[in-house]
């Protein structure tokens, strides 16, 4: 049975939060409460400044392989992967926001990962691409910052950084954990990333895994903000990019007639992202796919092949 054991004390972070239509409003600062009640409840007391602000509670309980939230600042339901990864549906009533949530407990357990896609109906109003450290005694640890305006870092699909992080041309590489259409676990795979940037745009290719592990390419074109891939590609689909560190998109795969809605988020420095694959036939979900890749550039690592 997955626990909260993970998440509870005192987290403090950084986010940065873009519109809709991927571009920077600003930095936010998130700082984070959690405590185990007396009755099995946990208690998260939470407050975020920044383009948009709130502070409040909320309660949660554990019901194994999910968890519930009751309100009142986030009403709602996750499901848990492991004792690490969470997927959360939610609704914020102060803002009038719906939310779709990843969040990853990275290995050593003292820091978070997290993207937020925050819609109102379906129209997505923010994306909130967050990373939140554990606060070790009384003083919580400065928040790793891009300085700059956002006046400036509008019109800037990377946020300041000078690079997509996920569109580096290098290998990711890791070990990911998974299980199937009823919840019970697929075991462990290595998964293979190649990344080649193209005078086209974008070269990706997939390896590995646990639901469909057959190599699969892609050819994409790619604005920043989003990216797309090419006709008469074996791998067809979009996904949309936050400050280059994040994305979520749908991808179809021709050759076994499977959908995959990938969401990943990299670590400010960019060496590590988190990555959670659903895998669906139609509108039926036959997998789900979790874990973390390492990043090594192409001049250490080699192109694809």
């Amino acid at each position: 049975m997955q626990s909260f054991n993970q998440g509870i004390g005192r987290w403090s972070g950084s986010a940065e939060v873009f519109d809709g239509m991927g571009r920077f409003l600003g930095n936010g600062a998130d700082v984070r409460y959690v405590q185990r009640l007396d009755d099995g409840r946990v208690r998260i007391d939470v407050a975020f400044i920044g383009p948009f602000k709130h502070a409040g509670t909320y309660f949660i309980t554990d019901h194994g392989d999910h968890r519930r939230y009751h309100g009142p600042a986030n009403i709602g339901y996750a499901e848990a992967f492991g004792d690490s990864v969470v997927d959360a549906n939610a609704y914020w009533p102060a803002l009038g926001l719906s939310q779709r949530l990843m969040l990853f407990v990275l290995p050593d357990g003292n820091a978070q990962l997290s993207l937020a896609l925050m819609s109102r109906g379906e129209q997505m109003l923010y994306a909130v691409v967050g990373q939140n450290d554990r606060v070790m005694g009384d003083q919580a640890p400065l928040p790793t910052l891009v300085s700059g305006a956002s006046y400036d870092l509008a019109t800037d699909p990377s946020a300041g950084r000078g690079v997509v992080m996920v569109h580096r041309a290098g290998v990711w590489r890791g070990i990911i954990q998974g299980c199937d259409r009823s919840r019970q676990p697929l075991g462990s795979a290595e998964v293979i990333e190649h990344v080649l940037p193209s005078s086209e745009g974008l070269y990706v290719e997939w390896r590995g895994g646990l639901v469909d592990p057959a190599p699969v390419s892609c050819r994409l074109r790619s604005n920043g903000y989003l990216a797309w891939s090419l006709p008469e590609q074996p791998m067809a689909g979009s996904y949309s990019l936050s400050g280059g560190r994040a994305l979520s998109g749908h991808f179809h795969m021709l050759s076994s007639g499977l959908r995959c809605w990938r969401r990943d988020v990299v670590s400010h420095h960019g060496d590590i992202k988190a990555v959670l694959r659903f895998w669906y036939r139609g509108g039926e979900r036959v997998g789900v796919e979790y874990g973390f890749l390492t990043f090594t550039p192409a001049q250490e690592g080699g192109g694809h092949g």
